[in-house]
């Protein structure tokens, strides 16, 4: 009895573990273009995000901010004027929603329920993307002009203080635990700031092979950053220790990552129209499992985590001009009234 159970034990063990990462494997899905929603408006847009729980998606696009009814697929709202849309971050618990506007100057406050306009707050011209700190109840906002992070009030609007990084700051995310993330494109690096003192801790260095930090995205639990690199790279950060875990080739430039808790995975849509979908082997070693065909032009993207469904921007390119100095890609030029969102679900068995 003794000496066949010592036998069988290794046997029975390595078993159990194959059939776990069977498992875990089999909780990743497969993911398929499952539709598109028209979006009547401006051929113009930038980042995108859901609102949790709620079925909606909020849009900047042009002039002004597309709601869109996830659930049946379809615009229900506008939120305008917003001159010059790019980021948007919400607030459930305060009612409150937050818009950058690039060409005004401004962040743009709005009721959540029912999308009034509460105030702007003026930050100079250059804000991008944006993001919400439930651990400060604070809104930060990076401005590429003026190379100044910008730190607002959610619950009154106030302007309370900006931050200089001599840096060309481009997208930012929030640990939930009084840390926010941004990244410094010119500088290959991310600035760590103490979102209750409003200072900045520390620079963290990218990796030698990531070259214009650009999107970013947040594993909160395991203090991971997923970073994309003008130089079409994924830079996989440990946020803890600044070390570079991996760094993953990507078909094209994405100005956006998002991050999936649930199934542990992240999304990196490029220019290109493919999205690359990153996974975990281990607590230390990612790879790409999957590259999806979506459609040209698709370079940003929300997650809907509930539901497990992505959502990115696009919209049918008539041509292509020739690339302005110092930039890799021309400026495509769209077909009046094409912009769409692509809606992109776990395929079925």
């Amino acid at each position: 009895m003794i000496v066949r159970f010592a036998v069988l034990a290794p046997f029975a063990l390595l078993t159990s573990l194959a059939v776990l990462a069977h498992r875990a494997a089999a909780h990743t899905p497969n993911f398929a273009v499952a539709g598109r929603i028209a979006v009547p408006g401006p051929v113009k847009w930038d980042y995108l995000t859901t609102e949790p729980g709620a079925h909606r998606l909020f849009v900047a696009e042009g002039d002004r901010i597309a709601v869109i009814d996830t659930a049946r697929d379809q615009p229900i709202a506008t939120i305008a004027p917003i001159d010059g849309a790019h980021g948007i971050a919400l607030a459930p618990a305060l009612n409150r929603g937050f818009a950058t506007a690039g060409l005004a100057g401004t962040v743009t406050m709005f009721n959540l329920r029912n999308l009034h306009i509460l105030k702007t707050i003026k930050v100079g011209p250059g804000p991008d993307a944006i993001a919400f700190d439930p651990a400060t109840n604070r809104v930060f906002a990076p401005n590429e002009k003026s190379q100044r992070l910008f730190a607002i009030d959610a619950r009154t609007g106030r302007l309370l203080k900006s931050i200089r990084f001599h840096a060309d700051p481009e997208f930012i995310v929030t640990d939930g635990r009084g840390h926010a993330y941004l990244n410094l494109k010119s500088a290959d690096q991310i600035a760590v700031i103490n979102t209750r003192t409003l200072r900045l801790t520390r620079r963290i260095n990218l990796g030698a092979a990531c070259h214009g930090p650009v999107g970013l995205a947040i594993d909160r639990a395991r203090q991971r950053l997923f970073v994309s690199c003008v130089n079409h790279r994924v830079d996989i950060i440990a946020a803890t220790t600044g070390q570079s875990l991996a760094t993953l080739p990507i078909p094209a430039f994405s100005d956006a990552m998002r991050y999936d808790p649930r199934a542990n995975i992240a999304f990196a849509p490029s220019i290109d129209g493919t999205l690359t979908i990153i996974g975990a082997t281990d607590p230390t070693h990612y790879s790409i499992i999957q590259t999806l065909h979506t459609a040209p032009s698709a370079r940003t993207m929300a997650f809907d985590q509930a539901t497990q469904t992505a959502f990115l921007a696009a919209a049918t390119i008539r041509k292509i001009l020739p690339p302005k100095p110092g930039k890799s890609y021309g400026k495509p030029e769209f077909v009046p009234g094409s912009f769409s969102i692509l809606v992109v679900k776990p395929a079925k068995s």
